[in-house]
C-alpha cells in the first residue's frame, strides 16, 4: 500500500509511518507547491492513500467530483499533535481499510465516511 503525504503533513508523521515500514511519497520533499486539484489529477490517485490536513480535499472529491484516492485519511488534530496523528492512521492502516472511504481523525476518535454512500446527489 503506497501513501501519499500532502505537503501540509508533519515531517515526523511521514518518517514515523517510514519506520514502521510504509512507502510513503511527501509531495513538500518531490513537488512543493503542487496544487490540491493537481494531486488528485495523478494518473496512480486511485492507487493512493492521500494524507493530509486540508479539508479542501473533500470538497474537490464531493463537491467538485475530481478523481478520488484509494483511501483518504484527513486529520483534523493540526500539525501540533504529529505522534498522536501518526498512531491514528497507522491504527487506521493496519485495521484492513476499505477502499473508495474518507477517514476522518479527530479528537474524538476516527470516522469513517465512503466516498460516495448514495445519500446525497454529491456523493
Amino acid at each position: 500500500m503506497k501513501l501519499l503525504a500532502d505537503e501540509n503533513v508533519h515531517s515526523i508523521v511521514i518518517a514515523r509511518l517510514r519506520a514502521k515500514g510504509y512507502e510513503v511519497e511527501a509531495i513538500a520533499e518531490l513537488a512543493p507547491g503542487t496544487p490540491d486539484h493537481a494531486i488528485l489529477s495523478r494518473d496512480d490517485i486511485g492507487e493512493l492513500v492521500l494524507i493530509t490536513y486540508d479539508r479542501d480535499f473533500g470538497d474537490l472529491i464531493f463537491n467538485k467530483r475530481l478523481p478520488v484516492p484509494k483511501i483518504l485519511i484527513y486529520s483534523r488534530l493540526g500539525r501540533a499533535e504529529p505522534f498522536h496523528v501518526s498512531e491514528r492512521i497507522v491504527e487506521i492502516l493496519q485495521g484492513s481499510p476499505k477502499d473508495g472511504m474518507f477517514y476522518v481523525i479527530a479528537k474524538d476518535g476516527v470516522r469513517p465516511r465512503p466516498f460516495n454512500d448514495g445519500t446525497t446527489e454529491n456523493g
